[in-house]
């Protein structure tokens, strides 16, 4: 081989590895901590796992709204082809608020990622920003402190301190903000961003059309439920669940729900009181006829079977909730049918943080008897304690005959509740039918 054929070989190798690290170099990036979280959000297993146990599909972020609207106002504004004045909005469906809230959860943890302080704003700034701006309204099924929503969307961490449950992100002409209601004290608050691009919020919402929904305060047929409730000119037809205790109270069922809880059944005993229970070393679970696990742990700090783990760099309180999370869907993921499980609250409590999540149907929170499906009692990053309700759904054939909002707004007002949100809901007293229906929701603070 003479010596041109020598070089030009190298110069095809060289070509070769070039081509080869760049595609690396582009699987690596897919593969951050930014593009990571926001897969875990929607893909069917959790992104991470409680060491010691099972991994369970999740089919929960935690963090998917329940109602969702997305503004397209006119005024001159940089906005999609034909969409001036539009409103579109979506409400107790879980795949139409998942491929909503995708389209724009890239924009909403850059936004939240690189904002400035908060900033007190009226409520007519806030209503402004639902109706007047590019942007899209988000109305979460609990209360969540957005250290913990960061996490779950970028892994990351952030200095913003509030609770919410309703948040708008809005363009403006040099980025994107983020308005929120601070559950904790009631205000309107503001984080502007000027590293966000607000055209990709645009892209994002293009393609979208109106289909005619609105916020209570914009008209006057709604006076009297709370100003922010979303409404569609429609009544939804949920579907009707049957529902059952997946547990038998039965020593072979408790078995398998503590392996799936990481217990090791070599070392564990089974007994029998008027519950049936687990106990390996200072770590047990009691489980009643009625399906309720609940799990204490006896000895000293730092040494139970459930320390808090670390999930990326979203800070103490979101390895908190996380961990608590991921053991909810090992116990309760493989047994709550076609349920799902997302945070209701965080509270601070003299014995430690007190963490709660409920159940939804398609969209549609589930009220139990017990205000809750599983709670949490953290001390100094152990889980001492947790109670969960174990409830498997099935959706059957028909839909829930539920009054269109006019009527439901005028049921309401009938019986004094003025002033209150207008939530469809699921309510369990432990029967075997459930059907949905408009309940009244205080947004009144102490």
């Amino acid at each position: 081989m003479d010596e041109k054929k020598k070089s030009r070989l190298i110069e095809l190798t060289k070509d070769a590895l070039i081509v080869l690290l760049s595609c690396s170099a582009l699987w690596l990036a897919a593969r951050t901590p930014l593009a990571a979280p926001l897969w875990g959000l929607f893909r069917e297993e959790g992104p991470h796992v409680v060491q010691g146990q099972n991994q369970v599909g999740s089919r929960d972020s935690g963090a998917l709204p329940m109602a969702m609207a997305a503004n397209l106002p006119g005024g001159g504004m940089d906005l999609p082809d034909g969409a001036e004045g539009a409103r579109y909005g979506v409400c107790y469906d879980q795949a139409g608020c998942q491929e909503l809230f995708q389209k724009v959860a890239g924009s909403l943890a850059e936004t939240l990622s690189s904002s400035g302080a908060p900033e007190a704003v009226s409520r007519s700034e806030w209503e402004t920003a639902l109706t007047g701006r590019l942007g899209v309204y988000m109305d979460f099924q609990g209360q969540i402190p957005l250290s913990v929503l960061v996490g779950w969307l970028s892994g990351g961490e952030t200095g913003l301190t509030a609770t919410v449950r309703r948040l708008v992100l809005t363009q403006w002409e040099g980025g994107t903000d983020v308005y929120y209601l601070d559950e904790r004290d009631g205000g309107f608050y503001r984080c502007r961003s000027e590293v966000a691009d607000s055209f990709s919020l645009a892209e994002a919402l293009s393609g979208l059309t109106d289909n005619g929904a609105f916020f209570a305060f914009e008209s006057e047929l709604y006076a009297g439920l709370a100003p922010d409730t979303l409404l569609l000119p429609d009544a939804p037809s949920p579907a009707v669940y049957t529902a059952s205790n997946p547990m038998n109270a039965g020593q072979s069922t408790l078995e398998a729900l503590v392996q799936d809880l990481g217990f090791s059944l070599n070392s564990t005993s089974f007994y029998s009181t008027d519950e049936q229970v687990a106990r390996s070393g200072d770590d047990s679970v009691r489980l009643s006829s009625r399906g309720v696990a609940q799990y204490q742990y006896e000895g000293r700090t730092g040494g139970g079977l459930f320390p808090v783990l670390r999930h990326g760099d979203g800070g103490l309180l979101f390895d908190q909730v996380e961990t608590c999370r991921q053991i909810a869907l090992s116990a309760m993921g493989g047994r709550c049918g076609e349920a799902r499980l997302y945070l209701l609250r965080v509270t601070e409590r003299p014995e430690g943080l007190e963490i709660d999540f409920g159940y939804s149907l398609n969209g549609v929170p589930v009220l139990l008897d017990r205000g809750y499906a599983a709670r949490f009692l953290v001390e100094a990053e152990q889980v001492v304690q947790f109670s969960i309700c174990l409830r498997s759904y099935t959706a059957g054939d028909t839909s829930s005959l539920v009054l269109p909002p006019r009527q439901g707004t005028a049921a309401l007002l009938a019986r004094g509740l003025e002033g209150e949100e207008m939530v469809l809901t699921y309510a369990d007293g432990g029967g075997d039918t459930l059907s949905a229906g408009w309940s009244a929701h205080s947004d009144r603070r102490d």
